[in-house]
């Protein structure tokens, strides 16, 4: 089988829908299918791999390093009628939907949307018009290309809920995101060590960590003041990892500074994506307080590298985590976060009772098991 993806956004980007294509194309090609990938272009990033090609791109906004592809190419119509897929999969509702759909339509085959994110949540990014009226043109947006889509998946039950309400007729399936687990779970010591080093943890140290995006809609304010309540009551040995850059960045280490945590939380910054799991497996213990997920893929990363995970009762966490045996799951309010994480970060023996529980999850979420669903998905649809 030939598959075009299409996506806004791929590597070097590191996100929970990045990391979703990534795991399904080297999937396929183990199973022996073909996949090109269909992306905007990343300033000083050159792609190390095979069938990816980029459109140009701006970057409509400093806040964020997001570029937007420019959708018109001359070049990709010889690309794509080399290419000759047999499906096109749409990642995105915006954009480069529009070639995609064209695409598909001259070559009449079969087209599947895949709604990841809540887009409304993310608006306020490159939008100056009230959010109200943005929600609405999303909406819109959302609804209009799903219509022009054969078939539509989402990777939970409670996006299923949220899109269904966009007025979209088209069938509606959930297909969770999946890993590689064994990405997780393969140790580079050498580098584990150095990363402690670098970082100045000690072995009496309680890690915790926060991976994504450093914005606000990722609530990881809530975290800090949470550890700040926990070492108020004079427990000192957990120190907060956060990888990831953002908009918020330079608010959280004011916050930090404020709160005089400048010793306990490590702002890491953007990492090599191959560098994650060292992160995870220096870690004990996951936290967080995003209510904007979908699927909260890097949930599931934590739980394949054996840790437990803390985190608020919100759709993304709600659909992954059951509370009391492979994390802990709390309300959105900082007091009772901070109640939980002072439990975890004093007793080791709850921690590594969920962190097999943890493991177990993630099984769920294996890339074997899920791309066999996508791909016979996409088999339904060619036989019409």
């Amino acid at each position: 089988m030939r598959i075009a993806f299409f996506t806004n956004c791929y590597k070097p980007l590191i996100n929970g829908v990045v990391s979703s294509i990534v795991s399904l194309k080297n999937a396929y090609e183990k199973k022996g299918h073909s996949t090109y990938i269909f992306a905007p272009k990343v300033e000083g990033y050159a792609d190390q791999e095979d069938n990816v090609f980029r459109y140009h791109s701006v970057n409509l906004t400093s806040r964020v390093k997001y570029p937007i592809a420019i959708p018109v190419s001359l070049r990709v119509s010889k690309v794509i009628k080399e290419f000759n897929p047999d499906i096109i999969h749409l990642h995105h509702p915006f954009v480069l939907s529009m070639p995609a759909i064209m695409y598909a339509a001259r070559l009449k085959i079969p087209k599947i949307l895949t709604i990841h994110t809540q887009y409304e949540r993310y608006a306020y990014y490159v939008s100056p018009v009230p959010q109200i009226i943005t929600n609405e043109a999303i909406r819109m947006i959302v609804s209009s290309l799903a219509s022009k889509a054969d078939v539509i998946t989402t990777p939970s039950e409670s996006m299923k809920k949220i899109i269904s309400r966009y007025n979209i007729k088209k069938e509606i399936i959930v297909i969770p995101n999946a890993i590689d687990l064994k990405v997780f779970q393969e140790k580079d010591i050498e580098q584990c060590k150095k990363i402690r080093e670098q970082l100045g943890l000690t072995k009496e140290n309680v890690i915790l960590l926060y991976v994504g995006r450093i914005s606000f809609e990722k609530n990881i304010d809530k975290i800090i003041k949470s550890l700040s309540l926990v070492k108020e009551k004079g427990i000192n040995k957990a120190k907060l990892v956060l990888v990831g850059e953002g908009t918020a960045l330079n608010q959280l280490k004011d916050m930090v500074k404020a709160l005089g945590l400048q010793e306990d939380i490590k702002f890491v910054g953007a990492i090599n994506s191959e560098m994650v799991k060292s992160y995870y497996q220096i870690s004990d213990l996951f936290v967080f307080t995003s209510t904007s997920e979908t699927f909260g893929m890097v949930i599931i990363e934590a739980m394949a590298s054996n840790l437990p995970v803390l985190a608020v009762k919100a759709p993304g966490a709600l659909d992954i985590i059951t509370d009391g045996f492979d994390g802990v799951l709390v309300e959105d309010d900082v007091s009772e976060f901070a109640i939980s994480l002072e439990l975890l970060i004093k007793n080791e023996d709850i921690r590594k009772r969920l962190s097999k529980g943890a493991l177990y999850t993630a099984q769920r979420y294996s890339i074997d098991s899920i791309s066999d669903q996508m791909l016979n998905l996409y088999q339904r649809l060619m036989q019409g």
